[in-house]
């Protein structure tokens, strides 16, 4: 198994959301699916987030 570092974009109605997770996996396409299925069990624990990063800039 590898170390992939995978970022994923949803593109929603009032903005954009990144993920980015580290993942083992045998191939890129298993990397992602095991992105996906940790960011589905972290949108269970939405009350624990924080946001840690920001970049502002004029529109």
């Amino acid at each position: 198994m590898t170390n992939y570092k995978v970022t994923l974009k949803a593109d929603l109605k009032r903005g954009s959301f990144y993920w980015v997770a580290t993942v083992k996996a045998d191939s890129e396409e298993e990397a992602e699916v095991a992105a996906e299925n940790l960011f589905m069990a972290e949108m269970e624990n939405t009350h624990e987030w924080n946001f840690s990063d920001s970049n502002i800039e004029i529109a």
